[in-house]
């Protein structure tokens, strides 16, 4: 049965007419026998039925019982072979699905198998098929002598292989075959269930039987017809009467009227070209064998119009006949008088205007080279008179054929002969009669303006210059003399016109003559043409008073004239200028367009023809176009140009104007849309030759709006008067709407205006669902549409196939662009209408409707742009494509997926369902499934069998993949195989779908790949061979890789380590080609234009960005110096560079955020050459400040990002040349101005800007804070170029900063700027620039702006950052704090007024900010806290003075910090213990970190030493007899109980408070110790402990303890044991706690020795000061006893270091005797015991310590620089008190007064910088006796409190 095998001919037909396979491919297809046989013969391939063959056919597919029920009913219509009709039906199958024919049944269980169902559709299908195979015989047979096509050669092979003759006889007996077919029996209405089958079956019929015809008229116009092969298709055509009586016309209806008259004059004009002398060789004997029948058809035939023309063609013919031209006055000249009576001319014009012969096809230019030769020759025989250039309408189809420029071409050729010129006969006598016959030569002329700019140069030529001058002749106006045989001379100057425009001169010569319509004169005096148009414009604008004149006839030669004058336009534009002699006539047709537009009735032709020619002036002459029509009142206008897009949409302020009125009154009622297509077409030139935004808004605007509410969604229901005009105005629609949506202009205001009025029209009005109606047309019904074209590849249904892509192009468009209109989280009608689910509403079926169009046989761009469009819906709809699709996977899979194994498939519609799959992995999780078979019942059978089979085999498994895995695996081989193949499509698009999966995180789809051990060799096979240029490909890789990294990490893959071990290899040189490559930027053109796309070059830089971004963190290997060299040097040179030039700032950003990334993860590894590297840097900063105001936020970012961490790393190399740094600092400062002048601009211009977000959700960081860091950086290291100081003299640069910040502080939009300024001017205090702080008035910028702004305390708004939130402006304040300390610190009673008057008005504001750990437990409130004590600790150095200026804020502050102080104990009391971790802090929890614990004890410790201040000093207590007790007031309550939860404002300070304070911080550091022991740590000086009398914590007592010694050791060791993890702070800082402790023993100290000695004290308080002491501080003392003096660790906080700390040396002489004593009381000491351990290390502070730092560890060395002020000099005390006066008043009723407790310590004027003089005192004994460690010593203090009677 294989030779009896059915064609798929529609496949085959893509196949053919895409012109997408090679000439070998597509003559392998054509070659095959059963498509040459099938070609051959036609509809008569399809094998007649034979029932018996039922039988082996249901043998041979038992299985498929309901496929064979539908093929055993239709084999009865049909008439057709069984196993025909089997292939026909698995052809169907693959057509509705897609598939092969070898898998066709499988489609079997995926599809509608009902009988009512497939029947029907089969039967359809096989007539589709019949045509297809006969459309395709027709494109080859018109194909095969064009030598622009490109199987024009194979196409000739295929027709020799036919034969031309065997064909003729073929196609001959097909016609007989269809004319002879029976139509069904009634009876197949009821079985198909359709009541239409019939009268499809006959439009069925009718179409093949014009293709058959049609497929004759093309062999005959290459081929003879022999006389038998004549005389059969005549009788056949007089078998059906031409077409008139088919034999079923009782139920083809009126509707097929149109199909028969195609097929009449398709006939006829067959017969006129067989019979045609030029192609028979014999004529008299052809004729004598053809005559008798047809003749005998002509005197039966009942003669109809068309057939007047085969009239007049056989006699004709009979002339070329020797033999019989005899005849021609008796016999034949009747057929030529009676083709005339018929009007044959009208005939043969009427013929050419038909579907069939206007349709572009290559049987219409048949047909009119045809008709154009029987012109000819009749004009040769019967025109020499000119008597057959009057016959009616011979001008008007001679100016048909003239409008082909090939005919034109012939025309001006026979032009220049002198005989024998065919129709110049025509021309010439319109030339004779002119201008009295003012539309014949118009009409002429208007067909040869058409035919191109050839034959419009010589029409030009010609009417430049017109022979002859043609009127009546009226003796009275025009004297002749002389008149002999019609030649007569003009008497007298003669002006025909009127006006001297033209004139006759006398003598000239005339002729006179007698014709029909009277007395005709012939001037022979030459003018143009257009002198004469002019003339007929003037008299029809009645310039001329027209009564004397018909208007009708007037506007009727205006009208003739205006299209030619519009033909020659539209030729000639092109040149940018046009014919001086052209500017008159165009000049009136504007006259004549604005006078009649008006009239009541206006002729709507004529102003179409005249809106045409204002149309072809645009491209030249757009803004002159645009003045003279804008006010005429004929276009639409929108009144009011300053509304929004949607109330244009709606219509608001528009007026139609004449342009609405014609379409409404005479337009919509006649269904002819002539003038509004004009219209259409002039907005359309308009919108392509100008950008002006006039222009766009007065012009384009308007018809915009007109379109879109009045044509648009009215389209489809309008009264037509032909289809034609249908489709016409909805290909114009779209025209426009495309037009205007792509992007094909530089975006403005009004182009921005236009596109959004386009889209919210389209998007939310009736636009929508009229958009949607079009395109839900459906393949099926569009395909239909087509069938019925008589020319499928440019016929009008073809065109409305494009309107269909540009509906599908506005609606990718439309979406493409929402934002313009709305939110794109917003879900407009037309989405809505789109993805409507619910099938009632879902009439339309958009999605499904669009998807079908992939399976479109005609126009491929349509397929093609359909699986784009499902790709726009998949990527930006939230919304299930699959759910809207209505198909299976199964169906989806084999839609799609199985194009891609058609080896025969376009590239680029497997391009565009590549591009799909791709979209929807990341975004449409159904149809993911669907494609990658994740349901599939045979993928888990495969699993399956993979598991079982052994592991060696698992590489070849992987060949055996189907669908998209499959042909991704072929991908891996392809690329590995032949690396050059990447530069196809195909495999780009491949590797972006393996791109699409590791970017979307769904690798697993691919895990079968990935099994195999060469997957990773073949994915980066490409980036070790040759680099192919101008490839995504790959950039793609590099994404690929970078993604792999960061998700695999340490359980990377090996295969893949042992690649990027490869390409990171030194030796190996890829890297060195790639980095060489990436940054040679190949394939970038200058001055190209920057689009939406990105350039291949600049993405694959950017996936080398985002690769360097991952590797530096997860790479497996390790990179040294000479890999980040490499790395790093081309890209600085290159930013370098690209900032030198700055032609493309994208690359700036790319190439900047590339070196911040190896900055950030390298840092001092990137600056190879530190030296090079500093001149580099400081380039880049200069060519920055150059360039700041054209780069990107991101690049300026970046480059600030580059400039800060360099200017840091660098240091040295950039101090080492002055040069170098201020030009660095000079550069840094340049653009901090900028960024500050632009702010300040920005300030004044919008104050009530909103900050908006960045991507991410977070507030976006403003430039100005990066560069405010940038020099922050610089002032930190530029302290030794005072120099500079000058420079920010220069430029006001602080007063700058200070203005910024004045403005900035109370403005939230500014909250990041005004912290990075408080940082800069800190450090800027810090510097040796700070003076100028001194005189820039600060106080006056910033006390009262640094008052807080109104805050939002609410906690819903997370996201909105205009407003202030507490924590915010707990950081500003405190930046502030910070620089105000610093300046005390600097400056000293220079500032002290300024800062204590900043103190006073904002005391409530500080002491809040003191207290504020009470009220919120948060590290912000623990910073502002320690941010005001740090002032607080610098201020109280000027204590008499803030005591003069404002007594009352030193009261209220000191008072805060006391029960800030015992806030502080209670939070570490309650951080004890894990389980109270968790704080309660008004509605919320917050959980205890490390941070908060520091930050406490950082308070703590500043609380402490700002109380020491107002205690008594230590040593003075215990060595000054003459103390005076009552200068000083207690700060601490006697009370001995732990500190509780307090809810006193504030809560007293009490001596329980400050012992639990001491317990704790000293458990803490013995837990630390204990900690280190238990974890394995081993001190050094192990030896040394274990040999220590005192024994070690859990440790055996030492050998030689006494039993006592024993007992105190274990008693140690119990007390010890309390400092486990429930009883210590859980791990601060040990040097902090060091610290703390240290102020808060010294604290207790002198407060315990002032209330032991105070007389004023009761003894029983005394008493219990010394047994509370005792009992509490056994902790401490066992610490000091088992840490400290033993030195048994390797902190060196805790060594007993001599630590020198009281204020004054002693003499020399003094420290020898001291020395000679000790060295006799301990012979054993000697000087290198001594010296043994190092001594402190000096004050000086290292640059990266914080003041705070520095105050908390250098306390007692600033109290060591204190100068005593009361005579005579105390060698002891820190200070004198306050004055004399003693209080009268006992101190029983409150022992804590702040009021009294004073010290005057700020006499001097630089306290901190005084040295003092060393001298002798009583109290150099207590420094001898007491020269130990602090904590010993206070250990002593202690037990010498609680022991002696003082």
């Amino acid at each position: 049965m294989a030779a009896d095998t059915v064609v798929y001919w529609k496949r085959l037909w893509r196949w053919v007419t895409t012109q997408s396979l090679s000439e070998e491919e597509i003559l392998e297809i054509l070659n095959k026998k059963e498509v040459i046989d099938g070609l051959r013969q036609g509809i008569t391939s399809y094998k007649p039925l034979k029932l018996e063959e039922y039988t082996k056919l249901q043998a041979k597919h038992p299985d498929q019982t309901k496929l064979l029920s539908v093929v055993q009913t239709l084999q009865h219509y049909m008439g057709v072979d069984c196993f025909q009709v089997w292939d026909i039906a698995k052809h169907y199958l693959c057509d509705i699905s897609y598939g092969t024919p070898a898998n066709a049944l499988k489609n079997v269980a995926f599809v509608d198998t009902r009988t009512t169902f497939l029947v029907p559709n089969i039967w359809s299908f096989y007539f589709a098929e019949r045509l297809f195979l006969l459309k395709l015989l027709q494109y080859i047979i018109e194909c095969k002598s064009d030598n622009k096509n490109k199987y024009y050669e194979q196409f000739n092979t295929i027709i020799n292989a036919i034969g031309i003759q065997s064909l003729k006889t073929s196609l001959i007996n097909q016609m007989e075959k269809l004319l002879n077919t029976a139509p069904p029996p009634r009876k197949i209405q009821s079985e198909f269930g359709i009541d239409t089958v019939r009268q499809e079956w006959a439009e069925s019929n009718l179409r093949e039987q014009l293709a058959i015809l049609q497929l004759l008229l093309l062999i005959a116009d290459d081929n003879t017809f022999s006389e038998n092969e004549f005389n059969d298709l005549i009788k056949l055509f007089r078998k059906h009467n031409y077409g008139k009586n088919q034999g079923y016309n009782e139920f083809l209806e009126g509707r097929h009227r149109d199909a028969c008259l195609k097929i009449m004059y398709t006939e006829v004009c067959l017969f006129m070209i067989i019979v045609d002398n030029n192609k028979i060789s014999d004529i008299s004997s052809w004729i004598e064998n053809t005559k008798e029948i047809v003749e005998r058809e002509f005197s039966k035939l009942e003669l109809n119009a068309p057939h007047s023309a085969m009239l007049i063609t056989w006699m004709m013919f009979m002339l070329q006949s020797e033999q019989h031209r005899k005849y021609f006055e008796s016999q034949y000249q009747q057929y030529g008088d009676t083709a005339l009576r018929m009007r044959v001319f009208e005939v043969l014009h009427q013929i050419l205007n038909s579907p069939v012969f206007s349709d572009g096809s290559k049987c219409s230019m048949v047909t009119r080279k045809r008709f154009f030769r029987l012109l000819n020759e009749l004009c040769d025989k019967f025109d020499g008179d000119g008597t057959l250039s009057h016959q009616p309408g011979i001008m008007q189809l001679c100016s048909e054929l003239l409008k082909s420029p090939e005919m034109a071409e012939q025309f001006w050729k026979l032009h220049q002969k002198d005989e024998e010129y065919g129709v110049v006969s025509l021309w010439n006598t319109s030339l004779e009669y002119f201008p009295h016959d003012f539309n014949a030569l118009s009409i002429l002329a208007a067909g040869l303006a058409e035919a191109g700019k050839t034959s419009v140069i010589n029409l030009v030529a010609e009417l430049k210059c017109l022979p002859v001058y043609t009127e009546i002749y009226n003796p009275n106006a025009v004297p002749v003399i002389g008149l002999q045989s019609d030649d007569a001379v003009v008497g007298r100057d003669y002006y025909p016109l009127g006006d001297p425009s033209y004139r006759v001169e006398a003598g000239s010569k005339a002729a006179v003559m007698e014709k029909k319509d009277g007395t005709m004169i012939h001037f022979r005096t030459p003018y143009p043409y257009w002198l004469l148009f002019n003339n007929e414009i003037e008299k029809g604008l009645d310039r001329k008073q027209h009564h004397q004149y018909d208007l009708n006839v007037t506007l009727g030669r205006v009208y003739e004239g205006t299209k030619v004058l519009k033909g020659v336009l539209m030729n000639l534009v092109n040149d940018k200028e046009i014919p001086k002699s052209l500017v008159g006539p165009s000049e009136g047709v504007f006259d004549v367009l604005v006078r009649f537009m008006r009239a009541e009735s206006p002729p709507l032709p004529l102003l179409m023809e005249c809106l045409n020619v204002c149309t072809a002036l645009i491209p030249i002459f757009p803004g002159e176009i645009h003045l003279r029509l804008i006010n005429t009142g004929l276009l639409p206008r929108i009144i009011n140009h300053q509304l929004s897009h949607i109330e244009y949409a709606n219509g608001v302020s528009f007026d139609s104007a004449a342009v609405g009125s014609y379409l409404v009154a005479i337009e919509q009622p006649s269904g002819n849309y002539d003038f509004l297509g004009a219209y259409m077409d002039m907005l359309t030139a308009f919108y392509r030759a100008s950008n002006e935004e006039r222009i766009m808004l007065e012009i384009i605007l308007p018809g915009i709006v007109l379109t879109l509410r009045e044509v648009f969604p009215n389209v489809c229901e309008w009264r037509y008067s032909s289809t034609t005009q249908r489709r016409k105005l909805i290909e114009r629609c779209t025209n426009l709407l495309t037009l205007v949506l792509e992007q094909n202009k530089k975006l403005n205001k009004s182009i921005t205006l236009l596109k959004s009025t386009c889209i919210y029209s389209l998007m939310h009005m009736e636009n929508a669902i009229e958009l949607l109606k079009i395109l839900s047309i459906g393949n099926e019904r569009l395909e239909r549409l087509v069938h019925d074209d008589t020319n499928w590849l440019s016929g009008t249904a073809y065109h409305y196939t494009g309107s269909i892509q540009r509906c599908l192009a506005i609606i990718m468009f439309v979406l493409r662009q929402k934002h313009l209109v709305s939110d794109q989280s917003e879900v407009t009608p037309l989405e809505l209408l789109i993805f409507a689910q619910n099938k009632q509403k879902d009439e339309l079926k958009v999605v499904p409707k669009i998807t079908s169009y992939i399976n479109h046989a005609f126009n491929r761009s349509l397929s093609i742009l359909s699986c784009r469009l499902l790709g726009r819906f998949a990527d930006g709809f939230q919304m299930s494509l699959f759910a809207s699709l209505d198909m299976t996977a199964y169906q989806v899979r084999v839609l799609f997926l199985d194009r891609l194994r058609d080896e025969y498939e376009t590239t680029e519609l497997k391009v565009a369902i590549l591009e799909f799959v791709a979209t929807c992995i990341g975004t449409q999780p159904g149809l993911t499934e669907a494609f990658f078979m994740l349901n599939h019942e045979k993928a888990k059978a495969d699993e399956k069998d993979k598991e079982d089979a052994p592991k060696e085999n698992k590489t070849e498994g992987v060949g055996t993949l189907e669908g998209i895995l499959g042909y991704m695996a072929d991908y891996l081989g392809t690329i590995k195989a032949n690396p050059k193949l990447l530069h196809s499509p195909l495999l780009a698009s491949i590797m972006a779908l393996f791109h699409a999966l590791w970017k979307n995180n769904m690798q697993i789809l691919v895990n079968r790949l990935r099994e195999n051990s060469k997957f990773w060799e073949h994915m980066t096979s490409p980036l070790f061979n040759e680099i192919q240029p101008e490839l995504r490909t790959y950039a793609q890789i590099f994404n690929v890789l970078g993604i792999e990294l960061f998700l695999s990490r340490d359980k990377i893959d090996s295969e893949l380590k042992e690649m990027l071990e490869q390409f990171f290899d030194v030796n190996k040189k890829h890297l060195d080609k790639w980095i060489n490559y990436i940054f040679s930027f190949q394939g970038r053109v200058d001055g190209e234009n920057v689009s939406d796309k990105v350039p291949v070059w600049l993405g694959l830089l950017t996936s080398w960005k985002d690769f360097t971004t991952i590797f530096c963190r997860y790479l497996p290997i390790s990179l040294n110096i000479a890999h980040k060299a490499k790395m790093v040097a081309p890209c600085l040179s290159a930013l370098l560079a690209e900032l030198d030039e700055l032609k493309d700032g994208r690359l700036v950003v790319i190439l900047a955020e590339l070196y911040v990334i190896m900055l950030s993860n390298w840092k001092d590894d990137c600056f190879d050459n530190r030296k090079v590297s500093a001149k580099q840097i400081d380039s880049l900063l200069s060519n920055t400040a150059t360039v700041y105001e054209y780069l990107h936020p991101r690049a300026i970012r970046s480059i600030l990002s580059i400039g800060t961490v360099a200017v840091s790393s660098l240091d040295y190399e950039i101090k080492a040349s002055t040069v170098t740094a201020q030009s660095i600092i000079s550069s840094v400062t340049n653009i901090n101005s900028l960024e500050l002048e632009k702010l300040l601009d920005n300030i004044s211009k919008d104050e009530k800007a909103e900050v908006k977000p960045n991507e991410n959700g977070q507030e976006e960081i403003p430039p100005i804070v990066l560069s405010l860091a940038m020099l922050e950086q610089c002032l930190d290291l530029y302290d030794t170029f005072s120099g500079l100081s000058q420079w920010f003299q220069s430029t006001k640069f602080i007063n700058k900063l200070l203005c910024c910040l004045q403005a900035c502080l109370q403005n939230r939009r500014h909250y990041h700027t005004s912290l990075a300024t408080l940082r800069c001017l800190t450090a800027y205090a810090r510097g040796p620039f700070s003076k100028d702080l001194l005189m820039s008035d600060v106080d006056q910028f910033l006390w009262l702006q640094l008052l807080p702004p109104k805050i939002d305390t609410s906690t819903n708004g997370c996201n909105d950052f205009s407003t202030w939130k507490p924590q915010e402006w707990w950081r500003v304040y405190g930046y502030s704090l910070d620089f105000i300390s610093m300046m005390v610190m600097k400056h000293g009673q220079f500032f002290a007024s300024d800062a204590i008057t900043f103190v006073g008005v904002h005391l409530d504001h500080l002491v809040e900010a003191v207290m504020m750990p009470r009220q919120v437990y948060s590290i912000d409130a623990l910073n502002l806290c320690a941010s005001t004590l740090n002032l607080i600790v610098q201020l109280v150095k000027f204590e008499a003075r803030w005591r003069i200026q404002n007594m009352n804020s030193l009261i209220g502050i000191m008072r805060s910090i006391s029960a800030c102080l015992y806030q502080c104990v209670t939070f570490m009391l309650r951080s004890r213990r894990p389980s109270d971790s968790m704080i309660q802090s008004g509605d919320e929890t917050i959980v205890q970190t490390p941070s908060l614990l520091h930050r406490i004890l950082e308070v703590l410790h500043m609380a402490t030493l700002c109380l020491l201040f107002f205690s008594p000093d230590l040593l003075s207590l215990l060595a000054d007899p003459s103390l005076d007790l009552e200068r000083w007031q207690p700060l601490v309550e006697l009370h001995f109980g732990a500190p509780k939860i307090s809810y006193e404002p504030y809560p007293q300070l009490t001596f329980g408070t400050l012992l639990t304070a001491i317990c704790l911080l000293t458990r803490s550091l013995n837990h630390a110790y204990h900690s280190e022991e238990g974890s394995g740590s081993r001190s050094p000086r192990g030896g040394r402990r274990r040999a220590c009398s005192c024994g070690s914590p859990g440790g055996p007592a030492a050998p030689g303890a006494g039993p006592g010694e024993a007992r105190r050791a274990a008693r140690s060791e119990s007390l010890a044991s309390m400092s486990s993890a429930t009883s210590a702070l859980p791990a601060p800082n040990e040097r902090l706690v060091a610290g703390a402790l240290e102020a808060t023993v010294t604290l207790l100290a002198s407060q315990a020795l002032l209330a032991v000695r105070d007389p004023n004290v009761p003894t029983r308080h005394k008493q219990l000061v010394r047994r509370e002491l005792a009992s509490e501080l056994t902790v401490f003392h066992d610490f000091v006893r088992k840490r400290i003096l033993c030195a048994a660790h390797t902190r060196p906080h805790l060594v007993r270091n001599k630590l020198g700390a009281w204020p004054l040396a002693p003499d020399e002489e003094e420290t020898k005797r001291i020395e000679e004593a000790r060295r006799e009381r301990n012979p054993n000491l000697s000087i290198e015991d001594d010296q043994a351990l190092p001594p402190p290390p000096p004050p000086k502070r290292a640059t990266h310590d914080s003041m705070r730092e520095y105050i908390l560890r250098k306390h007692y060395l600033d109290k060591c620089a204190q100068t005593p002020t009361k005579e005579p000099p105390s060698p002891v005390s820190h200070s004198t008190p306050t004055s004399d006066k003693k209080k009268d008043t006992s101190r029983s009723s409150k022992r804590v007064s702040w009021a009294e407790t004073t010290r005057d310590s700020d006499e001097s004027l630089d306290i901190s910088l005084q040295e003092i003089e060393p001298a002798y005192s009583n109290l150099t004994d207590v420094q001898i006796n007491n020269d130990e460690d602090y904590f010993h010593f206070m250990s002593v203090v202690f037990l010498f409190i609680c022991q002696t009677e003082l």
